[in-house]
């Protein structure tokens, strides 16, 4: 059973988190009992993997991938452990760049500035105007999504994905010219460590029976459509 999988299992009450915010909130509020203290901390649910603490499975199975994509970038850049390096904390910045042009996705950074944002309204002094916000909190924090853009070119796409990459690597021109010409093999290792599912066999053949059910369903439709007489 996998390391994210075992820890999955069953919800993780994290203890010295909890304690720690009753120190503080003791040293805060000196006028509370820990009993009241207590009552107000919150109760976190997370996955720990070797002590360290992820809010999601996605979090935590991109840390126990990180070596597996480490080795991969290292491959990829000839065995240059500080590009292979760079390439990884850059991971979120690298990807983005290839993105462009496109509809631009909420990162995982992006994701906890607006849960904090969103958790920050609550500290806010009760205001009738905040009611609609504060009463659909997790709704906004689920369906959050940056806007369309506009279609662009190729070469624009090309220009500002080096754009983006200069600027990462604080104007580093030649290796963001490398990462472009390398994008293949570099988004291919950030997805070093996936299991990817296998189809069996009988799946397989039975996607292509319905598939060619349906196609020849269409085709008769068509064609009976085709001889029928105008109305």
């Amino acid at each position: 059973m996998g390391r994210v999988g075992q820890a999955g299992r069953e919800t993780v009450v994290l203890t010295l988190i909890l304690i720690k915010r009753i120190v503080a909130t003791l040293k805060r509020y000196s006028c509370y009992t820990v009993k009241e203290v207590i009552m107000t901390s919150q109760i976190r649910k997370g996955f720990i993997i070797d002590g360290q603490i992820f809010d999601t499975n996605a979090e935590a199975q991109d840390y126990v991938r990180r070596p597996k994509i480490m080795v991969a970038l290292t491959a990829v850049a000839g065995g240059k452990a500080d590009l292979a390096t760079w390439l990884l904390e850059h991971r979120e910045t690298v990807e983005m760049a290839f993105e462009v042009g496109t509809i631009r996705r909420v990162t995982k950074s992006e994701k906890k500035k607006l849960e904090k944002a969103l958790e920050a309204l609550k500290e806010i002094p009760h205001d009738p105007k905040l009611a609609f916000v504060l009463d659909n909190l997790d709704a906004i924090k689920q369906s959050f999504r940056w806007p369309s853009v506009e279609r662009m070119k190729e070469e624009e796409k090309l220009a500002l994905a080096r754009k983006t990459l200069v600027e990462a690597s604080e104007g580093n021109t030649e290796l963001a010219d490398w990462v472009l010409a390398n994008k293949e093999a570099v988004l291919s290792a950030y997805q070093a460590g996936i299991e990817k599912r296998v189809v069996s066999e009988k799946a397989s053949e039975g996607l292509a029976a319905y598939r060619a059910k349906k196609a020849a369903e269409k085709a008769e439709k068509a064609a009976a459509e085709a001889v029928a007489p105008a109305a």
